[in-house]
Protein backbone atom coordinates (compact mmCIF):
# COMPACT_ATOMS: atom_id res chain seq x y z
CA UNK A 1 0.00 0.00 0.00
CA UNK A 2 1.70 3.35 -1.02
CA UNK A 3 1.34 5.95 1.37
CA UNK A 4 -0.60 8.49 -0.98
CA UNK A 5 -3.21 5.46 -1.40
CA UNK A 6 -4.22 5.24 2.31
CA UNK A 7 -7.96 6.19 2.80
CA UNK A 8 -9.57 5.93 6.09
CA UNK A 9 -11.29 2.91 4.64
CA UNK A 10 -8.23 0.85 4.74
CA UNK A 11 -7.77 1.63 8.92
CA UNK A 12 -11.13 0.82 9.44
CA UNK A 13 -10.77 -2.36 7.60
CA UNK A 14 -7.46 -3.14 9.74
CA UNK A 15 -9.11 -2.31 12.94
CA UNK A 16 -12.15 -4.90 12.84
CA UNK A 17 -11.13 -6.74 16.01
CA UNK A 18 -10.82 -3.94 18.07
CA UNK A 19 -12.54 -3.98 21.33
CA UNK A 20 -14.70 -1.44 22.16
CA UNK A 21 -11.89 0.66 24.65
CA UNK A 22 -9.80 0.82 21.42
CA UNK A 23 -11.74 2.04 19.27
CA UNK A 24 -12.43 4.37 21.71
CA UNK A 25 -9.19 5.27 22.18
CA UNK A 26 -8.57 5.84 19.14
CA UNK A 27 -10.89 8.10 18.40
CA UNK A 28 -9.75 10.07 21.39
CA UNK A 29 -5.95 10.42 20.01
CA UNK A 30 -7.37 11.45 16.37
CA UNK A 31 -9.98 14.29 17.60
CA UNK A 32 -7.03 15.89 20.16
CA UNK A 33 -4.66 15.32 16.65
CA UNK A 34 -6.69 17.38 14.78
CA UNK A 35 -7.56 19.93 17.64
CA UNK A 36 -3.73 20.28 18.57
CA UNK A 37 -2.93 20.47 15.08
CA UNK A 38 -0.47 17.34 15.69
CA UNK A 39 -0.33 14.17 14.61
CA UNK A 40 -1.70 11.15 15.94
CA UNK A 41 1.96 9.28 16.89
CA UNK A 42 2.42 12.46 19.59
CA UNK A 43 -1.06 11.99 20.77
CA UNK A 44 -0.11 8.50 21.40
CA UNK A 45 3.23 9.54 23.65
CA UNK A 46 1.45 11.77 25.53
CA UNK A 47 -2.04 10.16 26.51
CA UNK A 48 -0.41 6.90 26.38
CA UNK A 49 -2.72 4.24 24.61
CA UNK A 50 -0.64 0.80 24.94
CA UNK A 51 -3.72 -1.37 23.50
CA UNK A 52 -3.25 0.52 20.33
CA UNK A 53 -0.89 -0.76 17.68
CA UNK A 54 1.85 1.39 16.33
CA UNK A 55 1.00 0.07 12.48
CA UNK A 56 -2.71 1.61 13.06
CA UNK A 57 -1.02 5.37 14.57
CA UNK A 58 1.41 5.32 11.92
CA UNK A 59 -1.34 5.12 9.01
CA UNK A 60 -3.53 7.58 10.57
CA UNK A 61 -0.42 9.99 10.74
CA UNK A 62 -0.44 9.74 6.66
CA UNK A 63 -3.53 11.31 6.34
CA UNK A 64 -4.58 14.94 6.37
CA UNK A 65 -7.27 16.16 8.67
CA UNK A 66 -10.21 15.95 6.68
CA UNK A 67 -9.70 12.43 6.18
CA UNK A 68 -9.06 11.89 10.06
CA UNK A 69 -11.68 13.09 11.17
CA UNK A 70 -13.86 11.10 8.35
CA UNK A 71 -12.05 7.97 9.89
CA UNK A 72 -12.96 8.95 13.13
CA UNK A 73 -17.08 9.48 12.46
CA UNK A 74 -16.76 6.21 10.92
CA UNK A 75 -15.58 4.89 14.06
CA UNK A 76 -17.94 6.40 16.06
CA UNK A 77 -20.72 5.53 13.79
CA UNK A 78 -18.98 1.73 13.97
CA UNK A 79 -19.44 2.14 18.02
CA UNK A 80 -23.43 3.68 17.93
CA UNK A 81 -24.47 0.94 15.54
CA UNK A 82 -22.46 -1.78 17.95
CA UNK A 83 -24.40 -0.16 21.08
CA UNK A 84 -27.82 -0.16 18.76
CA UNK A 85 -28.01 -3.91 17.68
CA UNK A 86 -27.07 -4.69 21.63
CA UNK A 87 -29.50 -2.60 22.92
CA UNK A 88 -32.21 -4.40 20.44
CA UNK A 89 -30.53 -8.09 21.48
CA UNK A 90 -30.77 -7.19 24.69
CA UNK A 91 -34.33 -6.40 24.42
CA UNK A 92 -35.30 -9.63 22.23
CA UNK A 93 -33.82 -11.62 24.57
CA UNK A 94 -36.01 -9.90 27.16
CA UNK A 95 -39.23 -10.61 25.66
CA UNK A 96 -38.43 -14.13 24.77
CA UNK A 97 -37.45 -14.95 28.65
CA UNK A 98 -41.09 -13.08 29.45
CA UNK A 99 -42.69 -15.48 26.86
CA UNK A 100 -40.56 -18.14 28.26
CA UNK A 101 -41.90 -18.17 31.92
CA UNK A 102 -45.22 -15.76 31.47
CA UNK A 103 -47.57 -17.51 33.72
CA UNK A 104 -50.86 -17.98 31.11
CA UNK A 105 -52.61 -19.55 34.01
CA UNK A 106 -53.66 -22.50 31.87
CA UNK A 107 -53.62 -26.12 33.44
CA UNK A 108 -50.67 -28.21 32.21
CA UNK A 109 -51.88 -31.89 32.91
CA UNK A 110 -55.32 -33.23 32.34
CA UNK A 111 -55.21 -34.14 36.08
CA UNK A 112 -55.55 -30.41 36.33
CA UNK A 113 -59.13 -29.58 34.86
Amino acid sequence: MNVTDIKPSDIIAKIGDFDRAQSTGLNILIFLAVREQTDVSSQLEEVGFADIPQEIVWLCDQLDDDALLDLAGQITFCLVTEKATAAVDEENALLLAAQAIDDQKQPTLLSDY
